[in-house]
């Protein structure tokens, strides 16, 4: 039988991924692909269906993450992918699991995270990402981009709505002071 911890606060959810990704990014420590400018953070976690809803943002990795509310939600084995439902669209989610939070459901904004410059921008970036994930349709007045996200595949238009532009190999910075 796997573990899977049932969390019943978001301080709870927050506290026990920041402290079980902190110790994987110890074993971690000196990786090449380990973005030194940035920390494991948890952000955004709210209720969403039967699962807790956010943003883990990791010196390695970027993800969504649905975590199980309470017992006897299904969560796949292992490496399987899940679809996911919401107001944007359908998003493929793999199950994963880690001592200390047991079995969960994540899907990659950013894998490697080089190109984030700040850990204030790849925060700002996790919590528009979150926002647009539970918005059915985007303003369209500051950006070309079209609102529906079924024209191309869902993390794209969510990112091409984020970022207000097409995504390239160029670090990615933070909006210039004015």
């Amino acid at each position: 039988m796997t573990f899977t911890a049932t969390f019943t606060s978001e301080q709870q959810v927050v506290s026990t991924l920041e402290a079980t990704f902190a110790q994987v990014q110890q074993r971690m420590d000196g990786l090449p692909f380990l973005n030194p400018r940035l920390q494991v953070r948890a952000l955004g976690f709210q209720p969403w269906q039967q699962y807790w809803l956010g943003v883990m943002v990791t010196p390695w990795f970027m993800n969504f993450m649905l975590l199980p509310r309470e017992d006897g939600v299904s969560v796949p084995r292992f490496g399987e992918a899940q679809s996911v439902n919401f107001p944007c669209g359908s998003f493929s989610f793999i199950a994963g699991h880690e001592g200390g939070i047991g079995r969960y459901l994540s899907c990659s904004l950013f894998s490697p995270v080089q190109e984030l410059e700040s850990q204030h921008l790849a925060e700002e970036i996790a919590m528009a990402s979150l926002k647009q994930l539970l918005t059915a349709e985007a303003s369209t007045a500051e950006s070309s981009i079209p609102a529906d996200c079924s024209a191309e595949p869902p993390r794209r238009t969510l990112f091409r709505r984020i970022l207000g532009q097409q995504t390239d190999k160029q670090p990615i910075q933070g909006k210039a002071a004015k």
